[in-house]
Formats: C-alpha cells, sequence, structure tokens
C-alpha cells in the first residue's frame, strides 16, 4: 500500500476531530468572554456540530457548494 492510496482516506478521517476542535475554541472563546458556565460551552459544541452537519447535509441535498462545507469550511 502506498501512501497516495491512503492520502485522501486520511485527510478525511482527519477533518472531523479537526471540526471539533474548531467548534470547541468557538464555544469556549464566547463562554470565556460571556463568564458563563463551562457546562454551556459544552452544550454549545453539540448545537454548532448540529448546525454544520445539518448545513452540509442541507448542501448536499440542494447541490450548493458554500453550504456543503458546513460552519467549518473544509
Amino acid at each position: 500500500m502506498k501512501f497516495a492510496d491512503i492520502k485522501g482516506p486520511l485527510w478525511e478521517a482527519t477533518k472531523e476531530p479537526l471540526r471539533l476542535l474548531v467548534l470547541a475554541v468557538i464555544s469556549f472563546t464566547i463562554q470565556y468572554l460571556t463568564n458563563s458556565n463551562t457546562q454551556w460551552a459544552m452544550v454549545l459544541i453539540l448545537v454548532l456540530r448540529f448546525l454544520d452537519k445539518l448545513f452540509h447535509e442541507w448542501g448536499k441535498e440542494i447541490k450548493d457548494d458554500n453550504l456543503i462545507k458546513g460552519i467549518t469550511r473544509f
């Protein structure tokens, strides 16, 4: 097996943790700036991930390249 064979699947698998990291940074930044409870940051991560996936699936359905990228844009 060559690296070129696994490069595409490896990148696709890497994008999911990166998406969660981006959403977590956004959530904890909002939590920090608003001085709210840390538990709300966890809830916000879940809401943002849901919206990211919703926009992605909706974009695939209507064939809109901007929506396919979701909130995280990758």
